[in-house]
């Protein structure tokens, strides 16, 4: 990988660590959130300073180029990602909705 890269995806991580911090301490993520970025971003940072690591599992998954690889894994957590906000957005539409219904039937 090239050093100016590396250098530039090494800070990208450290500054979304600290961002995750910041937000946590708002309360806007809760415990097991702050967790799931925490553990994501030491990941990144870790593949960005050993990428030899991930050329290893693109050889094990037979993907011939590591970029390919990089592509995948990504779909898939953006994929993951939209599906749950998408849920959670369902829920909250879905209490809104009974809230709304509740608070007219009280005015009747």
């Amino acid at each position: 990988m090239i050093i100016g890269l590396q250098i530039t995806g090494f800070i990208f991580a450290l500054l979304m660590i600290y961002l995750s911090i910041v937000h946590y301490k708002k309360g806007s993520l809760n415990g097991m959130e702050i967790a799931t970025w925490l553990v994501i971003w030491t990941l990144v940072i870790l593949a960005v300073i050993f990428p030899e690591i991930l050329r290893t599992y693109s050889q094990a998954f037979a993907v011939s180029r590591l970029l390919d690889l990089l592509i995948a894994g990504g779909f898939i957590l953006v994929i993951s990602m939209v599906a749950i906000l998408y849920l959670k957005t369902k829920k909250i539409e879905k209490k809104l909705e009974d809230l709304i219904r509740r608070d007219a039937l009280m005015k009747k």
